[in-house]
């Protein structure tokens, strides 16, 4: 394992959930971890948790404050790592359903895809650079299981978003190599992170108890950035198969999300 002592480390979406929990195993290990998320109040919140955690407001899906946030984090230094952890889901996830409020919408689309994948774009092009100049760096994208296989509770714009995602770390990841940049993915299965709060049906204490928890995303993560090569991390709980729902709640989720007939 590498000494992060010293090191400066971005972690974005990190104002809670997986980036908070992520902002604070990195800053544990001693590095200088800059969050990355677009409200001051959450991200403070996360900063309190260690004097080595910096706060920026920063919107990853606008290019221009993603380099307003990138000119603060190298006027300290070089990053050593990018953990990018920011994205959405949207309670309209359907593209044919009765109630029409449930039809994802043109907003949505755009908002889901400008953060979810735009986002990622912006964040490897503004440390590609500085991180190559300096010999090389590490970034780690979470994904999703959802952009490897089907989970009908994820929704479409969310799938096609993950997908997006998956592409684009396959592709450029040999690009980045040849300056010394370790590009990884971090998929996760069914995670208790604030992202839950936006299905249409929410999932009840003892199933989020079950699942995979922010504390374990962080670790996983630290991990994966921790290694020289490239990692391509599929995390799943104990009871969900890869790509499908959950075999011991099949019936409450389909009836609520009225996926099938009445």
């Amino acid at each position: 394992m590498p000494d992060w002592t010293d090191q400066l480390v971005i972690v974005t979406g990190g104002g809670g959930g997986m980036g908070q929990a992520a902002a604070r195993r990195f800053a544990e290990a001693g590095a200088t971890t800059f969050v990355f998320g677009r409200t001051l109040a959450s991200l403070e919140e996360t900063a309190a948790l260690s004097p080595s955690i910096v706060p920026l407001v920063c919107d990853v899906a606008d290019a221009g404050s993603v380099a307003a946030a990138m000119e603060t984090v190298l006027s300290h230094g070089t990053p050593r790592a990018l953990i990018h952890t920011a994205g959405i889901n949207t309670p309209d996830r359907f593209v044919a359903h009765d109630d029409p409020a449930k039809v994802a919408s043109h907003d949505t689309w755009r908002r889901v895809l400008d953060i979810n994948v735009l986002g990622v774009a912006n964040l490897i092009q503004a440390v590609a650079k500085p991180m190559a100049e300096n010999g090389g760096g590490r970034i780690v994208v979470v994904s999703s299981t959802a952009g490897h296989g089907f989970d009908s509770f994820a929704g479409v714009p969310y799938t096609a978003s993950k997908w997006a995602v998956h592409g684009l770390l396959f592709t450029a990841r040999p690009q980045l190599a040849a300056h010394g940049i370790v590009v990884s993915e971090y998929a996760p299965g069914e995670a208790n992170t604030p992202i839950v709060e936006k299905r249409p049906v929410k999932p009840g204490p003892e199933h989020r108890e079950a699942m995979i928890q922010c504390e374990d995303c962080a670790e996983a993560l630290f991990f994966i950035a921790s290694q020289p090569h490239s990692m391509s991390v599929i995390q799943l709980p104990a009871y969900q198969p890869f790509g499908g729902m959950p075999p011991q709640i099949p019936a409450p989720w389909l009836e609520g999300l009225e996926i099938r007939p009445k």
